[in-house]
């Protein structure tokens, strides 16, 4: 059931993005550091979705390995300590 509903979420998603693509034709000048460049305005918006999506998930893994690795740490210690509080 939970891989229908991420398949429809994803689903759900994409047509968002078509229906927000087609709406938005207008060219938008972007300046960058070095440089500047005339894009179409959905694509520039796509662009800085799929970087937003790939940054969240970079810090999303980096917090999450280090709490999993927190948390083995302290499992690892409670096994230590829990046999000498039986004896």
């Amino acid at each position: 059931m939970i891989k229908v509903a991420k398949k429809g979420l994803a689903l759900v998603f994409i047509l968002l993005a078509f229906v927000i693509g087609t709406q938005n034709p207008n060219l938008v000048d972007v300046n960058y550091i070095v440089a500047s460049s005339t894009l179409p305005l959905s694509t520039l918006m796509s662009v800085c979705f799929v970087v937003g999506v790939f940054v969240g998930c970079v810090v999303s893994v980096s917090v999450f390995s280090k709490l999993k690795w927190q948390n083995y740490r302290l499992k690892k210690k409670n096994r230590q300590m829990t046999p000498n509080t039986e004896r």
